[in-house]
């Protein structure tokens, strides 16, 4: 974390938080108490990229309109509070923060821990062209401390030895209380009244979690791999990917059911999954843009130079089950993590597609798309990334024979 200082002493100043996915009261490192006092005044800037009519991408539009759901939900909880959000559906988001500076007279910034070229150009934008404001960087809700993990061990080539230290040292922090912590402010000149009445959708992810793991957490493990069927995610992808849920406060839950209820090797794999989901974001603040790149955080030059990032959706696919799992994906917008990995071993190994265009395929069409997960399991089976084998090719009768050899997943999405 950086601060550009501004001598403001004590007297109240006007903060302006910038949020983009966090949409949550509970566990929201933005809302910390640290960062600011009960009498200043706060409003939250909730930006959304504007969703690109030309398109025509289904899953995109209606993962557009699910963060807007969630922006209004989140921000009628913060009017509650007294804290002011406001709402920006555009391009630029550099933009609608100067928008926000000159239309509030903004004296202090709180915005999240640059990792990409595009974040750290705004950063530096607005140290240019406002001197004396104060810009604070916090990083999200993440399951540990990564820049202090970064500093004492680098960045591990492998997760076996990432998860062995975290698991060793106990490095997984502690939800913040934040729910509890924020007092009501002081009315803002700024302050709206709520848009809408809707649904709580941050509380609704949290008890569908404990809903799920109270019937199903316990037998996790042995249908974690099926393609399709009841028990076969947990179902927090989604709301993990929109920020509606923290990671810290789901290994809790886990943590307080393993003391309480049942701890098997179920229970653990969850929490297995979750390491590998932080593992893959301390990859992203560790390589940066680099993992947008061809040729992976490797640097190899085995992958061919190809700027059709989109030409899956011309390319004829022949096999049943992966024919199967492409018409999932586009229908509903979600697979499971096994056809995850079948499709993206299909493509690169039996059809020598360029793995950065299967990761651009799925950012369209997922409607759990998580920036970093994403990125470095496509270099991960891609052998551009840190898999420890050098990449992964799945043999396509075995996975049938394994995951569908009654022919149920493929009759249903054929």
């Amino acid at each position: 974390m950086f601060i550009v200082a501004k001598n403001v002493g004590e007297i109240r100043i006007n903060i302006l938080i910038v949020i983009n996915n966090d949409y949550r009261i509970d566990d929201n490192p933005f809302l910390s108490h640290n960062l600011f006092n009960n009498e200043d005044s706060l409003s939250v800037l909730l930006w959304i990229k504007k969703y690109d009519d030309n398109k025509f991408d289904r899953i995109s539009y209606k993962r557009f309109q699910l963060k807007k759901y969630c922006a209004i939900s989140f921000g009628n909880k913060l009017l509650e509070k007294n804290i002011s959000p406001v709402y920006r559906i555009n391009d630029c988001l550099l933009e609608a923060i100067k928008s926000e500076i000159k239309r509030r007279d903004i004296d202090k910034i709180i915005i999240k821990n640059p990792r990409y070229e595009s974040e750290f150009k705004i950063i530096d934008n607005l140290r240019l062209n406002y001197p004396n404001l104060i810009i604070i960087t916090k990083p999200s809700a993440n399951l540990i401390d990564q820049e202090s993990f970064i500093n004492k061990y680098g960045f591990p080539k492998s997760f076996t030895k990432f998860r062995k230290i975290v698991e060793k040292n106990n490095y997984v922090l502690n939800p913040i209380n934040t729910r509890r912590n924020l007092n009501i402010f002081e009315k803002s000149e700024y302050a709206e009244s709520k848009i809408k009445q809707i649904y709580d959708i941050e509380k609704f992810s949290l008890k569908s979690f404990i809903v799920y793991m109270k019937k199903f957490l316990p037998t996790y493990k042995n249908t974690r791999d099926q393609l399709h069927g009841n028990n076969i995610s947990s179902q927090l992808s989604i709301p993990l990917s929109l920020g509606l849920v923290s990671p810290r406060r789901i290994f809790h839950f886990i943590n307080v059911f393993e003391k309480k209820v049942i701890s098997n090797q179920s229970t653990y794999w969850l929490k297995f999954e979750l390491l590998w989901r932080e593992y893959f974001k301390l990859l992203s603040l560790s390589y940066g843009s680099k993992i947008f790149s061809r040729n992976g955080i490797l640097d190899t030059s085995n992958f061919p130079d190809n700027d059709e990032v989109y030409s899956i959706k011309n390319i004829k696919l022949e096999d049943d089950l992966i024919k199967s799992i492409n018409n999932q994906l586009i229908q509903s917008g979600f697979i499971s993590n096994r056809a995850r990995q079948i499709f993206a071993s299909y493509l690169i190994y039996n059809l020598n597609i360029d793995w950065l265009s299967g990761a651009y395929y799925f950012k369209n069409n997922l409607i759990d798309y998580d920036t970093e997960n994403n990125f470095s399991n496509w270099m991960y089976i891609a052998g551009v990334g840190t898999d420890p084998r050098g990449g992964r090719l799945f043999n396509l009768d075995k996975q049938k024979s394994l995951y569908d050899s009654n022919s149920e997943y493929r009759k249903k999405w054929l």
